[in-house]
C-alpha cells in the first residue's frame, strides 16, 4: 500500500546554489540518452548555472530551477528550465533574432521525481509553478523534449506532442527541429499562441509566438491553411 503523503503536503521552492548537487542528482535520474560516463559532463552547464546567486522572478536567470520537498525538507523532485538550445544552434535563426526568441520561448530541460514518490502529482505541481512564473514574465511558449510513450502524461497538461517541433516565426517563416529518439512538446503561455496546419507539413505548426510584423504578406512566412484542432 502506498503510504506516501499527498501532493498537498509538498512544498515547491526556488533552488539555491547550495542545492546544485541535489538538482543534478535528481536530473541524473532521467534517461538523457547518453552513456553514463557522459552524463556528468552533459550536466555541468546546469551545475554552473545553479552556482549563480539566486534571483527573481527566474531563480538563476535566464534559467529557472525549482525543488519539491516534503514537510521535513527532504527533496522529492526538481524542474530545470532555461533557454532552448535549438535557438542557438538552428542554422536559419540569425544572431540578431535570438534575443527576441529567448524572451518569448522557454524550455523544460529536465523534470524528475524520486521513483518512490511518482504518481502523486509532484511533477505536475513543479510544471504549474514554473508555468505561472514564465507567464508572468511574458513568455509565450513552453517547450520540452520527452521520450516516446510519455504523451499520455504531457498532453492532458496542455502540451502538444509530435516527432518534431514546427514554428512559424515571422519574418523567418517555418522553422522545424527534430531530435532522434525524442518527441517535442509545446504549451502555449499566451492567448495569441495557437496551432495550425500548414500545407506539406505533417505536424501542427505553432503560430503567434512572435508578433506578426506589419505587411505580413511580405515576410515570406509559410501560409497557414486552416486552424488546427
Amino acid at each position: 500500500m502506498n503510504t506516501t503523503a499527498p501532493a498537498t503536503a509538498v512544498r515547491i521552492r526556488p533552488a539555491t546554489p547550495s542545492d546544485a548537487d541535489t538538482v543534478v542528482e535528481l536530473i541524473s535520474l532521467i534517461d538523457l540518452h547518453l552513456p553514463p560516463a557522459e552524463v556528468p559532463t552533459a550536466l555541468e552547464p546546469m551545475r554552473r548555472a545553479l552556482a549563480e546567486p539566486t534571483g527573481e522572478p527566474l531563480t538563476h536567470a535566464p534559467n529557472h530551477f525549482l525543488i519539491a520537498e516534503d514537510p521535513h525538507g527532504a527533496p522529492l523532485g526538481t524542474i530545470a528550465c532555461g533557454p532552448p538550445l535549438w535557438i542557438y544552434r538552428h542554422p536559419r535563426i540569425p544572431v540578431f533574432m535570438r534575443g527576441m526568441l529567448l524572451r518569448r520561448i522557454i524550455a523544460v530541460q529536465g523534470l524528475a521525481v524520486l521513483p518512490a514518490h511518482r504518481g502523486r502529482g509532484i511533477g505536475r505541481s513543479l510544471l504549474h509553478h514554473a508555468e505561472a512564473t514564465f507567464t508572468a514574465c511574458g513568455y509565450t511558449a513552453l517547450t520540452l523534449r520527452h521520450e516516446p510513450g510519455l504523451e499520455s502524461y504531457y498532453v492532458p497538461l496542455g502540451f502538444t506532442s509530435a516527432d518534431r517541433l514546427a514554428m512559424d516565426l515571422p519574418p523567418l517563416g517555418l522553422i522545424t527541429q527534430a531530435d532522434r529518439g525524442w518527441r517535442h512538446a509545446v504549451k502555449p503561455l499566451a492567448p495569441r499562441v495557437s496551432f495550425s496546419t500548414v500545407y506539406g507539413v505533417p505536424v501542427r505548426v505553432v503560430t503567434g509566438v512572435l508578433p506578426a510584423p506589419s505587411g505580413a504578406a511580405a515576410t515570406g512566412s509559410t501560409p497557414v491553411t486552416r486552424p488546427g484542432r
